[in-house]
């Protein structure tokens, strides 16, 4: 089946709704055909298993973050501002598609295996981008005490953990929260 088919862009967006609002386990796929407008038969066109379902949701999104970060590392503003800008990009698309948030933490630990390859794999496949980004922190001084893929883990954990956070309390604005955070984090690994 074609990717760029509205149906199953339907079937995802469902998908992740329905998840996020009755659990991976509970929610029944005529529920998010129904929610999709398509037939179940249809689903399974375009997905082998629910579980193929839930995981193409989980990297969809994930890829989407990675084009965020992208665009944001890749601007021409100086690299602080980048570091911030991704921050604050990343946050909002949370922020908005909290039912991605909620579904991520509610699934994250039945399918931490699947999910941490997908979510590894996009960290592997960008860290030339990173690794010359935070060159130019550290020639500037900042994230000179770990490697580059050792700070962008320790970085995006803090944004993980904030979010965390945010969907089960349901307090407060996370790009707040999230920039917040990131700038004690910067002013904390500043060299002396």
């Amino acid at each position: 089946m074609d990717a760029s088919d509205p149906r199953r862009a339907r079937i995802l967006a469902s998908a992740r709704d329905v998840f996020a609002r009755e659990g991976f386990r509970r929610a029944e796929v005529k529920t998010i055909a129904s929610a999709a407008g398509v037939g179940k038969a249809t689903i399974y066109r375009f997905f082998q298993s629910k579980d193929a379902l839930l995981l193409t949701v989980v990297e969809e999104n994930l890829t989407t973050v990675r084009d965020l970060v992208l665009r944001e590392l890749l601007s021409a503003a100086p690299p602080l501002t980048r570091l911030e800008n991704v921050c604050r990009a990343v946050a909002r698309f949370l922020e908005r598609e909290r039912d991605f948030s909620r579904l991520l933490i509610q699934e994250a630990g039945e399918f931490l295996g699947p999910i941490q390859q997908r979510y590894l794999r996009l960290v592997d496949d960008n860290l030339p981008v990173a690794d010359a980004f935070f060159e130019e922190l550290r020639r500037e001084g900042y994230f000179v005490e770990l490697p580059t893929r050792d700070t962008l883990l320790m970085m995006v954990n803090l944004l993980v953990g904030t979010t965390y956070t945010w969907v089960l309390t349901g307090e407060g604005e996370l790009e707040r929260q999230a920039l917040a955070y990131m700038r004690v984090l910067v002013r904390g690994l500043r060299a002396s």
